[in-house]
């Protein structure tokens, strides 16, 4: 019985919904599933870098921006400070003309940047904080002061059991709840595991480690010329990778797509997928090609690959070994049953990330004390 639930107000707090990447798609995600289950949702966007949002929440979610501008992340320290102090005092005034605290609210901040933010406001007790980067992102004395910080929150949300762990040497057992992100998997959907492309998504950004799987991709095209690689994503180091590419030669093998909006579309037009990132928090798009039969490649990486490829599903590399990458990527192409059997794999996902399993864990948050 869960009708007490349908009348609850849910507030997500980002730093900016309207950017590309995965704590943005997951925000957008779960404001739809508790849409779904009746629940009135609102996401809270301290600031607002692009005018349309790149994941669309459905018409019932409202979106409500504290600041029109971007956030100054290149504009300096002082820009920087000004841009925080402000959103501090549009957050106060926020809580105290826009809630309700006589009806049944759930507060949902992501990230340090919003819960240190909703700390600083003083309204951080009622607050579920959610992280979704790896516990060592950070240097050390800022882990212990992000610790500091948690330990004034309802509860600590975190992706994998390991982040759990970590964070409980610092904060009470009861404070960290795991919940990983959810595999919404189309039924419908038909992979072409015979094709000759080879996929890859993600930012333009050190972390993603593009640069490992251009170079790792040098010995794979040298044997097999007439597949080739798509990167999808934007970021800083697109001239970098792109001249990465023509030094080794790759450039009829290689191609830096940019931004779609029909990510599916491509999956379903590729072998396998590739993962080539030195750290991740739990990584969406490999949860999301996984739900939907991709193959996939990826390095163990800090944190994920390894919980989701622990049953099968594709091949786990030694983290940014770059010839290990080779070789599984050319295994993959030689063995197309193995492609074929790793695509069954979805059953596994759908059925420990469905949406259902994944509300029922927040279920269990939003009643407990």
């Amino acid at each position: 019985n869960i009708s007490f639930l349908n009348i609850m107000n849910i507030y997500f707090f980002i730093q900016d919904i309207s950017l590309t990447g995965g704590t943005e798609r997951v925000t957008v995600n779960l404001s739809n599933l508790f849409v779904c289950k009746g629940h009135k949702v609102t996401i809270i966007s301290f600031n607002r870098g692009k005018e349309k949002v790149t994941y669309q929440p459905v018409t019932e979610v409202g979106i409500v921006y504290l600041s029109n501008e971007p956030y100054p992340i290149d504009s300096g320290y002082i820009a920087r400070l000004r841009s925080f102090y402000h959103s501090i005092k549009a957050l106060k005034h926020f809580f105290r003309s826009q809630i309700n605290k006589n009806e049944e609210n759930v507060f949902i901040s992501q990230n340090f940047f919003a819960n240190t933010l909703l700390w600083l406001a003083g309204e951080s007790k009622d607050v579920l904080g959610c992280e979704h980067f790896k516990y060592d992102l950070y240097p050390k004395p800022v882990r212990a002061l992000r610790c500091f910080v948690y330990s004034f929150f309802k509860k600590i949300i975190v992706l994998t059991d390991k982040d759990q762990t970590k964070f409980c040497k610092h904060l009470s057992q009861n404070k960290v709840v795991t919940i990983p992100n959810m595999a919404i998997a189309k039924e419908d959907f038909k992979l072409d595991l015979t094709s000759k492309t080879i996929i890859a998504v993600g930012r333009l950004h050190p972390q993603k480690g593009f640069d490992m799987l251009i170079s790792a991709a040098k010995d794979v095209f040298d044997k097999y010329p007439d597949w080739h690689l798509n990167i999808f994503g934007e970021g800083e180091l697109k001239d970098a990778l792109q001249s990465q590419i023509q030094t080794l030669g790759l450039q009829r093998n290689i191609f830096l797509k940019g931004y779609t909006d029909n990510i599916n579309g491509e999956f379903a037009k590729s072998a396998f997928f590739v993962l080539s990132s030195r750290y991740e928090g739990f990584p969406m798009v490999l949860v999301e090609a996984m739900s939907l039969g991709m193959p996939s490649v990826a390095f163990d990486c800090p944190e994920g690959p390894a919980q989701l490829l622990a049953e099968g599903g594709g091949i786990l590399v030694e983290k940014e070994n770059i010839s290990k990458l080779s070789e599984a990527m050319v295994y993959m192409i030689e063995h197309p049953d193995f492609r074929q059997k790793c695509s069954k794999h979805r059953e596994f996902i759908k059925e420990h990330l469905s949406p259902k399993v994944i509300y029922e864990k927040w279920r269990y948050v939003f009643e407990s004390k």
